[in-house]
């Protein structure tokens, strides 16, 4: 190494070659300077990073010392680089504040003086790499996603350039570089979820800092952690930068054709990620009649192991049967479960990364429980990630709305062009959706008009029990177990009654009714399990019940010789009793080991949330039913189709720019609407033939769907559901309203009567609904 910058001091220096211009429309290409500090990994957010930014016009390379929440350098080395213009490189020299500066314009004194300096120089230069090569190399760490952005080349001049990243809830600044290209070379490092690989993208901002006026927006850059698939873990690439409103995020598919031509320049970036990879399956393997333990994750086994432990001391307690929680008012509880304050929620990273919210801490510290709080900040870290790049003005958002009613009156819905299904499976549905319905108390049974009247039920002592108890006709001593109006988040109401006439136990699960209910929905995060997807704020529900609930119950029905176990819910409560379905049924065979073989485990779920990825759906046909009435949206949503809708208004939006509002609410005729409307088509259609789409989650098991007769409007059918169901968001006006337990309890009566009139021998397997052929979902055609 000596004599090799001995030679390169030897030879005769030609003056640095001035830099590289670029014309309209074009991307400077200026020479590439490797130093020393980009060989070392970059630092995590919060601690101090190393920066070094390299001037092309001079000869002399700052290095500074920069953390990201600060714009200024706390310390600065003074280098040396050696240019030369045939080789376009440069080697970094690094000298203490009172080392050797040697000027190439300088004439040499002697040979002697200048080999001095040359071989003082090549041991400085020798004992900074062998200190950097006895440095530890940090490994890039799972689930992170380290940046470090280099420089911009763009069609404008810049005086203050500076750059925000932003992914998510997490949010940096590069410092402001006094250089019109930046040259920053400052790192940062993101926490990435698998779901936030699924849908986010990293979006950078680049600005103009002004003195006086307000800092300009230059443009945008995006990464769709999506599209890291395949790449190395490390690379350096340019990145178009675009304006604001045409980046990929803030428009649809159908206006990106417009804007091919007008982007600003580009960003260079070095990415550092190792892309999260889901379990490898055979998809050969045709899946067996009969359920089997599905493969579980390495996680999995530790929870299983203490579900067992705790199976195994259920069954030798004698007083078991009678620790069933019996409480309708929290604050009579006596005491909460050790199990219950251990419980860990899955969507929640207690990591020194995750974004602080001052005013969430101290508010939250008044008047909801920490638990509380952390998964507050886990919705708000989701919203902050589904509303990025969703900049619409709230005129604009009631304008998408009505756009896509509009378009959605004219879509049929997917029927299956099969026959109905049978009076024992309608008659099988209604007898266990009376058990849903009571999870609701008093107010869900009154709701319906079949309770003993709101005064008189409300004012009545622990009315939600007494309410289930009379609408179920069943004995006082038959609610073995019951919690209503639970104040906790992953934590629904639930009861558990015996069923004397199906020799079986019914756990019956509710759905969305309270504040914390809503916050188990809105922890939507998709999250790795059994070798797919699941809703993240529904596994957790299951697993409180797995924890503090299964253990008694199933020591309950050993002893008492009960033959089933039937799970009931709805809504979200159906979401839940399908995700804690699919946890006992791994535990089957040591269930009908404790019952001597005689022992099933059925679950029934109303109108159901959206829960699990294709795979895990169709895996638990003969295990799980579902039901679902028309086009109820809730069994429609998930974040994957959410964000379907979100590109859906997006076009809406764009295709009506030319009506106006005035006619887009008021005055609109079919002519004005068709342009729009083909528009949307074309946006929608797109959507669907995406090479890569949004990840949905689906109902699990076998689905029926329930129908008014398209002549006889009274008349409803129960036929097997599309397996599109859960596909695409049907924005239409009584969607929602289809959701209520009012439709519901009106419908299974009317599909009796239909069902009675078919023959009993047209039964539909459940194994079989994924092979029965479909009505395709079509648009009527408009004059």
């Amino acid at each position: 190494m000596s004599e090799a910058v001995a030679a390169l001091f030897s030879r005769p220096r030609p003056s640095p070659s001035p830099r590289n211009s670029a014309g309209p429309g074009q991307f400077s290409r200026s020479a590439s300077h490797p130093n020393l500090i980009t060989q070392q990994p970059l630092q995590r957010p919060g601690m101090t990073t190393l920066v070094a930014t390299t001037s092309t016009a001079s000869s002399q390379t700052d290095i500074h010392m920069v953390s990201p929440t600060s714009t200024r350098p706390t310390a600065s080395i003074t280098c040396i680089t050696a240019s030369t213009a045939s080789t376009s490189t440069s080697s970094l020299i690094a000298t203490s504040p009172r080392g050797l500066h040697h000027s190439p314009s300088k004439p040499r004194a002697n040979s002697n003086s200048y080999s001095t300096s040359t071989s003082a120089a090549a041991q400085l230069l020798s004992r900074v790499s062998e200190e950097i090569k006895q440095r530890p190399w940090r490994p890039l760490p799972d689930k992170r996603l380290q940046i470090n952005v280099k420089k911009i080349d763009l069609n404008q001049v810049l005086q203050r350039p500076y750059v925000i990243l932003t992914l998510g809830d997490q949010l940096y600044q590069t410092s402001t570089s006094e250089r019109e290209h930046g040259e920053w070379n400052e790192g940062f490092e993101f926490r990435v979820t698998y779901h936030a690989q699924l849908f986010d993208s990293l979006q950078l901002d680049l600005y103009d800092r002004s003195i006086l006026l307000r800092d300009r927006h230059v443009g945008r850059a995006e990464i769709k952690l999506s599209h890291l698939e395949g790449l190395p873990e490390s690379f350096t690439s340019f990145y178009e930068i675009w304006d604001r409103t045409k980046s990929a995020s803030t428009m649809s598919n159908l206006a990106g054709k417009k804007t091919l031509s007008s982007n600003t320049g580009a960003i260079q970036l070095r990415v550092h990620y190792r892309y999260q990879k889901p379990p490898q399956h055979d998809e050969n393997i045709e899946p067996p009649m009969s359920i089997v333990p599905a493969p579980r994750i390495s996680n999995d086994l530790e929870v299983d192991s203490d579900f067992l432990a705790q199976l195994s001391e259920a069954m030798m307690d004698e007083a078991s049967d009678t620790r069933f929680q019996k409480y309708e008012d929290p604050e009579n509880k006596e005491s909460e479960t050790k199990q219950q304050a251990e419980l860990k929620f899955a969507t929640v990273d207690d990591d020194e990364t995750v974004a602080q919210y001052p005013i969430l801490d101290m508010v939250g510290s008044w008047t909801i429980a920490p638990e509380t709080q952390k998964v507050v900040k886990a919705v708000i870290r989701i919203a902050s990630a589904f509303g990025q790049g969703f900049e619409l003005t709230n005129a604009q958002i009631l304008t998408a709305v009505v756009v896509l009613e509009r378009y959605y009156r004219d879509v049929t819905s997917e029927r299956m062009d099969t026959g109905l299904a049978t009076l024992e499976q309608v008659e099988h549905a209604g007898y266990f959706w009376r058990f849903s319905m009571a999870c609701y108390g008093w107010a869900g049974i009154n709701f319906v008009g079949k309770g003993n009247g709101i005064i008189k039920d409300f004012i009545r002592w622990r009315s939600d029990h007494a309410c289930a108890i009379d609408f179920l006709r069943i004995p006082k001593e038959d609610l073995l177990a019951y919690e209503f109006h639970a104040s906790k988040v992953f934590h629904p109401s639930y009861y558990v009654a015996l069923d004397r006439a199906t020799n079986s136990i019914v756990l019956a699960i509710r759905g969305t009714m309270s504040a914390f209910d809503t916050l188990t929905d809105l922890v939507c995060e998709y999250q790795q399990w059994k070798g797919g997807l699941v809703h993240g704020g529904m596994k957790t529900s299951a697993d409180w019940f797995m924890t503090n609930l299964v253990p008694q119950l199933v020591a309950y029905i050993s002893k008492h010789k009960v033959s089933a176990l039937n799970i009931v819910g709805h809504s979200l409560g159906g979401g839940t009793a399908s995700i804690l379905t699919m946890m006992l049924l791994d535990h089957q065979h040591e269930f009908q080991s404790l019952m001597n073989g005689h022992f099933r485990i059925q679950c029934h779920a109303f109108a159901p949330a959206c829960s699990v990825s294709k795979e895990l759906a169709d895996r638990y046909r003969d295990h799980i039913r579902c039901y679902v009435y028309e086009d109820d949206i809730v069994s429609r949503l998930s974040y994957g189709s959410m964000m379907d809708v979100k590109t859906m208004m997006l076009g809406a939006v764009e295709a009506a720019a030319h009506m106006g509002l005035t006619k887009v609410f008021l005055t609109g005729t079919d002519e004005d609407w068709k342009p729009t409307l083909e528009a949307v088509t074309e946006v929608r259609d797109q959507i669907k033939a995406a090479a890569i789409q949004n990840p949905k989650l689906y109902i699990a098991g076998a689905v029926f769907q329930l129908w008014r007769h398209l002549e006889e409007l009274d008349c409803v059918e129960m036929k097997p559901a599309s397996n599109r169901l859960c596909e695409e968001v049907l924005i239409k006006p009584a969607a929602l309203s289809q959701h209520l337990l009012g439709i519901l309890d009106n419908a299974f009566p009317k599909a009796r009567e239909s069902s009675m009139m078919i023959p009993s021998n047209q039964s539909v397997s459940p194994t079989t609904l994924s092979k029965e052929r479909t009505i395709r979902l079509t648009r009527k055609k408009t004059n």
